[in-house]
């Protein structure tokens, strides 16, 4: 895919999720929407910097979200945890499957080994609290990631 299209796609990401958490009510939220708001000029109408950098910084951006919606409240946090992997799953489904598959990864081997993997496990489990379909599931990542969390201890 051309770094373009790519930047395209993730744009469309950012912008399809930040104006669902601007209806947040929720100071980090809007601390989000305000920071989106004041950058994504540089990304649209690029001046001085190729596409591809611009595009390999709001795919780390995308990753990055999960820890960010860490400091938002429980019930905003469910709803933009969704939010966000609708924007994914609608302007760039292929992200989603890449991450998929690490999930798969991770589960299969029973541990979580980076900060990165703990963010992906931790985004899920946002995903899927409350779903009385998923609680397997939600047992098999909670379980990952008190493993990981008790490494540190």
């Amino acid at each position: 895919m051309a770094r373009n299209d790519k930047l395209i796609k993730l744009v469309a990401i950012f912008d399809q999720f930040h104006n669902f958490i601007a209806h947040l009510d929720d100071p980090t939220a809007k601390r989000l929407v305000e920071n989106w708001e004041g950058v994504r000029r540089a990304y649209v109408t690029p001046v001085g910097v190729p596409p591809s950098a611009l595009a390999a910084g709001l795919e780390q951006g995308l990753r990055d979200i999960p820890m960010l919606l860490q400091s938002i409240s429980p019930e905003a946090r469910k709803s933009a945890a969704q939010a966000l992997a609708e924007a994914t799953s609608t302007n760039f489904p292929d992200f989603l499957a890449k991450d998929a598959e690490r999930l798969a990864k991770i589960k299969a081997r029973g541990s979580i080994r980076s900060e990165n993997e703990y963010l992906l496990i931790r985004h899920q489990v946002d995903l899927l609290e409350g779903k009385p379909t998923q609680e397997q599931e939600i047992l098999l990542l909670y379980e990952l990631v008190e493993k990981f969390e008790g490494q540190d201890t």
